[in-house]
């Protein structure tokens, strides 16, 4: 697969077919999408779009702490066509890899609750309540890198 991460079109194409047309969510897109830090990573197989991520310092997230090496992951989204075969965790490990080159040491994400199965498969572990994003039960999850 390649990753690109100067293609936020797609990104944002991906995104809103698989929340917002899928699932349902009405407010996917903030200022974090557009600040210089925030890394969008975008994957193609074969040239064709499979799915995105985002990953930033955690600064930019209003709910988290500031702590240096801290970073946030997130918006991981698969294209249904494109499902199955493991791409969701080549984008996260590609995503995870970025965000270690620009100094994270540790990552943090706010998982749908029915995913986090697949990021406990990736080392993340659970903490804090179960809080709601829009209509979805979601809960924070984090690892060291």
């Amino acid at each position: 697969m390649e990753f690109r991460a100067d293609r936020f079109p797609d990104a944002k194409l991906v995104r809103e077919r698989v929340f917002m047309e899928e699932q349902g969510f009405k407010d996917e897109f903030d200022a974090v999408d557009e600040d210089e830090r925030c890394i969008h990573v975008t994957a193609y197989d074969g040239g064709e779009l499979v799915g995105c991520a985002r990953v930033f310092p955690s600064e930019l997230e209003p709910n988290t702490s500031t702590e240096a090496g801290k970073w946030v992951f997130g918006r991981l989204a698969v294209l249904p066509e494109q499902r199955h075969g493991g791409k969701g965790s080549q984008i996260l490990g590609e995503a995870e890899r970025r965000a270690k080159d620009a100094g994270a040491t540790e990552m943090h994400l706010h998982a749908q609750c029915t995913a986090m199965p697949f990021y406990e498969c990736s080392g993340y572990a659970a903490y804090g309540p179960v809080e709601y994003d829009e209509h979805v039960e979601h809960r924070w999850m984090s690892r060291q890198l």
